[in-house]
């Protein structure tokens, strides 16, 4: 490689000039980057900036430069932004949903093993619960749309819900028999 007397000025001649260039772009970047911030802590670049020796602020979000007012007004008043408020609910809902299949499903499976004769009213009763939960569900899966349709991109969706699965996970038939 051929230089003239301007140091930043490049001539690459040839060919094998042009790929050692590029060698030493790609392998020595590094180095040339670290030269260069050492040159202007030498020659004084970096010592009038703004802000120099307070501390830097690392909570903003770069991401967020149009909603960055709102989310800085719902984190100094510790208030979640809705869709997380809606999420909790729809968690919730499902929480409440699972824990009275499977507390009803205790219950169902001990008294239909220990009854003796009158197996017909708790079938019915199951039945009448199955059906109760069926109609949770269709709340639940709309809430559950609502939500999917609200949320950012990059946040989990919810999956809808369906009683058989429901039913499975707690270990319970559909069917009492």
């Amino acid at each position: 490689m051929k230089k003239e007397d301007d140091p930043n000025k490049i001539n690459i001649d040839s060919p094998a000039d042009m790929a050692e260039y590029r060698v030493r772009l790609r392998y020595e970047r590094q180095e040339l980057i670290d030269e260069l911030i050492q040159e202007g802590v030498d020659n004084g670049y970096f010592d009038n900036l703004p802000g120099k020796g307070k501390p830097l602020n690392l909570n903003k979000n770069p991401y967020a430069a149009d909603m960055e007012l709102a989310n800085e007004l719902l984190k100094e008043n510790d208030l979640p932004p809705a869709w997380i408020l809606q999420r909790n609910e729809v968690l919730a809902g499902i929480a409440k949903l699972r824990a009275d299949i499977g507390r009803q499903w205790a219950w169902h499976e001990r008294e239909f093993h220990i009854a003796t004769a009158d197996k017909g009213r708790l079938t019915i009763r199951w039945d009448d619960y199955c059906l109760k939960w069926q109609a949770e569900i269709v709340e639940l899966n709309k809430k559950i749309d609502s939500f999917n349709l609200k949320r950012p991109f990059d946040n989990l969706e919810i999956f809808k819900l369906n009683l058989e699965n429901e039913l499975k996970r707690a270990g319970a038939p559909r069917w009492l028999r």
